[in-house]
């Protein structure tokens, strides 16, 4: 089986986050091979300068809780950082280390090996999740997002890796390392089992991609890396998703739908939801979503870039339980094109609508199937819900619903217990007269 180098977007979770977190005077190398089957192996080589120790050593005596004085320590036991690497990993499914090693040079410096397995690409994110846990100021927490997706005979790959300031805020440190953010660079090759049509790569040669990035970059901004492949038919890969090209007039231009991603109580996340996009900053999607974890989770927007928006305090005006809806007013909202609404009365037997939904996973994919209006039904003295056909039995927690016209028709919802085979939709007309005006 041909075997291709494949790295990046795990950017430092194999390290004791320690690592991470003192980010600025070590190099990063990396050599990831992939198998096409998603499995693959990682050479990962850190080498820590003289300067790394040095503004170890201050951190230990500047810190009067002598939280970094255990660390600086750690960091000089060769056995230490070898068995927490081993520890870190070894919470991680998917994974086997192959050889851990650190050895300290005559110069002052120390260099780390790492060589392990890895049984599919989503273990890579896990990884930095169970790395960080002990380090951040946050349960435990994902920094990037990677995505594999197929369309016919094109494969792409998408890596995001977010700012990491949010969850490493602790101010003694960053006085201390931030002046060496910038100088401090991780680069990365990637060998693709296909052949590159286009990327955004800094240097390419034949199927090798390769990326760099600073610590700065990594701590403050936002990097996306993508690669456009030509993808062998004949390979059925699963961890790759299909893109659907069914969606037609009712794109994510024309009428937004937006991820809502729900978290348990340990900030891990559990779902995505649908959110369709009203105005800017401000979603509408199923309270039954928001219920899920009755109260304990937390919840963020990610926005078409891949990046992360904070969900604003709500009130009682945003929350709509007999009816499953729920207002969300975000930050930093991408503009969208203003939604157009149809009218219940509008809704005739037989026409053909589209709907749109995020699956019952973590996907990023929306999923499109095609239906058909059948009936509108009384639900309350007030309000009505519309019954949609679907051309296949499907059950679905949540999800949008657009006519012909590319005109919002209503929220799907599993509040009312209508009739098998059939889905039922929350009025756009009615989510109209509900939305709040700020």
């Amino acid at each position: 089986m041909k075997k291709v180098k494949f790295t990046k977007f795990i950017l430092l979770s194999f390290l004791p986050v320690f690592l991470f977190i003192s980010s600025g005077c070590f190099d990063v190398k990396r050599e990831i091979v992939m198998n096409p089957d998603g499995s693959g192996d990682e050479n990962l080589y850190v080498t820590l300068d003289k300067e790394f120790f040095e503004r170890m050593n201050i951190l230990a005596t500047s810190d009067a809780t002598g939280k970094w004085k255990k660390r600086a320590d750690s960091v000089n036991d060769n056995t230490m950082i070898e068995n927490r690497i081993k520890m870190d990993m070894g919470r991680v499914g998917g994974t086997s280390v192959k050889e851990v090693k650190v050895t300290s040079n005559a110069d002052g410096t120390k260099e780390i090996f790492l060589q392990y397995h890895f049984d599919e690409p989503i273990v890579l994110l896990k990884v930095i999740k169970e790395c960080t846990f002990s380090w951040s100021n946050q349960l435990p927490v994902q920094f990037s997002t990677l995505k594999f997706q197929y369309d016919e005979g094109d494969l792409f790959f998408k890596h995001t890796t977010r700012k990491a300031e949010r969850s490493f805020d602790d101010e003694l440190m960053n006085s201390v390392f931030s002046p060496t953010y910038a100088s401090k660079k991780v680069s990365y090759s990637i060998e693709f089992p296909f052949d590159v049509k286009e990327s955004n790569a800094m240097t390419s040669s034949g199927r090798t991609l390769s990326w760099e990035m600073t610590f700065d970059n990594i701590m403050f901004n936002q990097q996306t890396d993508t690669a456009s492949l030509v993808k062998d038919p004949t390979l059925e890969l699963t961890y790759a998703e299909k893109i659907d090209r069914t969606i037609g007039k009712v794109s994510q231009k024309e009428n937004p739908l937006i991820r809502v991603q729900v978290y348990n109580r340990n900030k891990e996340p559990v779902k995505i939801g649908t959110g369709v996009v009203l105005k800017d900053g401000l979603l509408v999607t199923n309270f039954e979503l928001m219920n899920l974890i009755e109260g304990a989770g937390f919840f963020s927007v990610i926005l078409p870039s891949d990046s992360l928006a904070g969900i604003d305090e709500m009130t009682e005006r945003d929350l709509d339980q007999k009816q499953d809806l729920v207002f969300l007013r975000y930050g930093a909202p991408d503009k969208f094109k203003p939604i157009k609404y149809a009218t219940v009365s509008s809704a005739k037997y037989g026409d053909k609508v589209k709907l749109f939904y995020y699956p019952n996973t973590l996907s990023s994919i929306v999923y499109s199937m095609d239906g058909m209006m059948s009936a509108v039904k009384k639900w309350t003295n007030n309000t009505s819900l519309i019954e949609i056909k679907p051309n296949k039995p499907i059950s679905l927690d949540g999800g949008a619903v657009f006519n012909e016209a590319g005109e919002f028709l209503g929220m799907i919802t599993k509040a009312y217990d209508g009739e098998v085979g059939k889905i039922y939709l929350v009025p756009a007309e009615y989510i109209k007269s509900q939305t709040p005006a700020k």
